[in-house]
């Protein structure tokens, strides 16, 4: 009797290990950190030339007015990766409600600049470059050697020509026994990869979540399992 409960426990662990494979929220997560890496150099250029131009005409007003515009229109930034992440990493951000909109144009710019769902969103936008860059690793080192040793039968040279530090998954299975035998390895790999980017995109999601939403707090739900 007892060997039958740990053989159960043991299937139940093992579904769940692979179960990944055919979770349809692990494919929006790697969608999520596909996107990451583009959409961080975009941020990052817009960042550096916003303020770098704002700070270089600061000593006359249109300097003042494209640092102000370069903080502003990044709410219309955080306002898109709410909705990316809430589609994606399955968060429930809430557009912050911290900003009166009702004076004019010199007054609701005051309010905007002093919200503290402005400079959130700005310290997110701030780190989705690093964010990105860790992502586009952390796909090409595991899902893109998992995905190559997969193929390696099928397309001896590779399809996606995979190469980290220097060395490129295809070369190094020039037979056709150990091409076989990089399958299975693959396989391993790429379940150990969908984890570990589970697990990366569910610390994204808590990022958005305290960035983003009203009051910067981490408690919104992330299905991403």
């Amino acid at each position: 009797m007892r060997e039958a409960v740990d053989t159960g426990a043991g299937a139940r662990s093992l579904a769940d290990v692979v179960g990944i494979v055919a979770d349809a929220q692990t494919y929006r997560n790697v969608l999520y950190l596909f996107l990451a890496f583009p959409l961080g150099i975009f941020y990052y250029v817009v960042l550096v030339l916003g303020f770098t131009l704002g700070v270089a005409l600061s000593v006359i007003l249109v300097g003042l007015v494209v640092l102000a515009g370069t903080v502003l229109g990044l709410r219309f930034v955080a306002s898109f990766e709410r909705g990316l992440s809430n589609r994606l990493l399955g968060t429930e951000i809430d557009a912050p409600d911290d900003v009166e909109t009702d004076g004019g144009l010199v007054e609701t710019t005051k309010a905007y600049l002093s919200a503290g769902s402005t400079w959130r969103g700005l310290g997110f936008v701030a780190l989705k470059f690093p964010l990105g860059v860790l992502s586009f690793v952390l796909l090409v080192s595991l899902l893109g050697v998992a995905l190559e040793l997969l193929v390696l039968p099928l397309f001896p040279g590779g399809v996606f020509n995979v190469e980290v530090s220097g060395w490129r998954v295809a070369r190094s299975f020039e037979t056709a026994t150990q091409r076989l035998l990089a399958v299975p390895v693959g396989a391993v790999l790429g379940v150990v990869a969908l984890h570990v980017l589970n697990a990366f995109a569910r610390a994204n999601a808590a990022i958005a979540s305290s960035l983003l939403g009203p009051g910067g707090d981490a408690d919104e739900e992330v299905t991403s399992e």
